[in-house]
Parts: C-alpha cells; structure tokens; sequence
C-alpha cells in the first residue's frame, strides 16, 4: 500500500510555484490577481517572502496530520485576509464608505496608502489561496477543501451584513444598524463553529494509502 508522505518546505514551495504558473489551470476568481502578480517582479517577490513563511510552519509540523491542519489553519487565515478587499471590489465600494471600511481595519493612517497596501495583500493572499487548494489535494485532505468552500461562502455572507451594518452606522440609521447587529452576531457565532468543526483532527481514511512519519526529497 503506497505511503502518503510528509511534504518538505522545498515540496511545498515548488508544487506552490508550479501551481501559479500553470495559468491555463487557474479558475477566473484567481485569474486576475495571479496574473498582476506574475507580471510584476516586486510583488513576485513579496508574496515569495510571504507565502515562505505559511509553508514553513505546514513543514514544521512534520507529520502529515499535523500538515493538514496547518494547511487548513493557512486557508482560513487568507480567507479572512481577502475578506475586505473581496467586499469593496465585489460591491464596487467606493467614496465614504470606502474610506469608513479602510480606517476600521487600519486606523488612522494615509488613506490612499492604505489602499494601495490592501491591494498588495490582497494580490498576495488570492494568489496564495490558490496554492492552497492546489496543495490540498496533494495532500489528500479533500474533507479540508470543501469545509474551506464552505467557510469562505459563509465568511462571504457575514462581511455582507457587516457591511450593511457599517453602512447604516455612517449613514445615521440607528434603527436599522440595530436590526443588523443581532444578525451579524449570529453569523460570527455561525463561523466560529465550522472553524472549529475544520480544526478538528483530519479523519484519514483515503482507500490504498497510509499515513507515514516519513519526509519526502523535495522533487
């Protein structure tokens, strides 16, 4: 019976690699950000220094278990990281609102300069999602992947109402930012139980493989 091995840092950052590159592969939502990404040699660079530092603590856990939840850990953490900048380019959010949204998560600091440092991680983030996905069928953890599905379309509905509810708050409609705000709650209390149903130890039960301490050289 054939063994599942622990995956390398080195593994991991090519099967990373190669998954950005194959662009013929790369589903439309990724398509675009993976593309800037690619054409420009500094923020190729920032996202190699980024995506380094996530697929150096998958490697760390050594085991293959372990790599799964970190792997999964990973993809929430970038579902949350897009979840902004998914809002604003989705609801084509602009003027006011957008200003309002932007000092929520970065305070008070040079606005156009915080744009600019959104769309930086944005473009990083997606582009590292994508690897994700791409590794966790490497992985076998397809349980993983389509909790993951799940958790970005219920994050999705939750910055929604969040944004609604922002949006009633600066518009000066107290009566309906309170209607919202029992609503938001729930939906946070929501993702909050499938984030603990994903980190929940990976049931590995794929036909003709087992599990191995093992490390595999990086290919």
């Amino acid at each position: 019976m054939p063994a599942l091995r622990a995956f390398t840092f080195n593994r991991l950052m090519t099967e990373s690699e190669h998954a950005l590159w194959r662009t013929e592969t790369v589903p439309a939502y990724y398509r675009h950000p993976i593309t800037q990404l690619l054409e420009d040699v500094r923020r190729y660079q920032f996202w190699e220094f980024s995506h380094a530092r996530l697929m150096r603590n998958i490697a760390l856990a050594a085991r293959p278990p372990g790599q799964v939840l970190a792997l999964r850990q990973t993809g929430l953490r970038l579902i949350h990281r897009r979840g902004l900048f998914d809002f604003l380019r989705s609801n084509s959010v602009r003027g006011a609102m957008r200003a309002r949204l932007i000092e929520m998560f970065y305070g008070p600091i040079d606005y156009r300069a915080a744009v600019i440092n959104e769309h930086r991680h944005f473009l990083v983030a997606a582009s590292s999602a994508w690897c994700t996905e791409v590794l966790f069928g490497s992985l076998q953890d397809e349980d993983g992947r389509r909790q993951l599905d799940q958790y970005e379309r219920q994050y999705g509905g939750y910055f929604e109402i969040f944004g609604q509810f922002v949006a009633a708050d600066l518009e000066g409609e107290p009566e309906l930012a309170s209607a919202l705000k029992p609503i938001m709650l729930r939906r946070r209390t929501d993702l909050a139980r499938l984030r603990g149903e994903i980190l929940k130890a990976p049931r590995m039960q794929t036909p003709g493989r087992r599990w191995t301490d093992s490390l595999v050289a990086a290919s």
